[in-house]
């Protein structure tokens, strides 16, 4: 039995790497300073084009409110099911003509834990909401 599939293209990757995450303070600026919004609950999500070299469509940061959720174990808890909810879901964004890369925050707004299948139906309808607006109209 081997370990590794002789054709790895069949096999998908389902990974969220450094690349994809958004760390610059500079563009996580601009993302708030000039970035679009909208709202599917419980995310309010903010977008805008970004210069970036990373193989990605998207740079993302999550992020929950200390003022709703005291606790850190809850406030983790949160940002681990949103980043689960991305990372298997990612591949709703790529569009076909490969437009700019975008800067996306995904804010918890939600004053309760939502169980993870919540989340992920949010996350679907986000990123099929950022990928029609992404593409560039004619």
């Amino acid at each position: 039995m081997e370990k590794f599939p002789e054709n790895r293209s069949e096999k998908r990757r389902f990974i969220l790497s450094k690349d994809e995450r958004l760390c610059s303070k500079k563009q996580i600026e601009k993302l708030f300073t000039e970035g679009d919004t909208f709202l599917v609950y419980p995310l309010k999500i903010v977008y805008t084009e970004i210069e970036s070299k990373g193989l990605g469509p998207a740079k993302v940061v999550f992020a929950v409110s200390t003022k709703i959720f005291k606790k850190a174990v809850f406030r983790n808890l949160v940002k681990r099911r949103m980043r689960e909810a991305y990372r298997l879901n990612k591949q709703l964004l790529q569009a076909e003509n490969n437009p700019a890369p975008l800067g996306i925050v995904f804010i918890y707004i939600g004053k309760k834990i939502l169980d993870f299948h919540s989340i992920e139906k949010a996350m679907k309808r986000s990123l099929a909401l950022l990928r029609k607006n992404s593409i560039p109209n004619p």
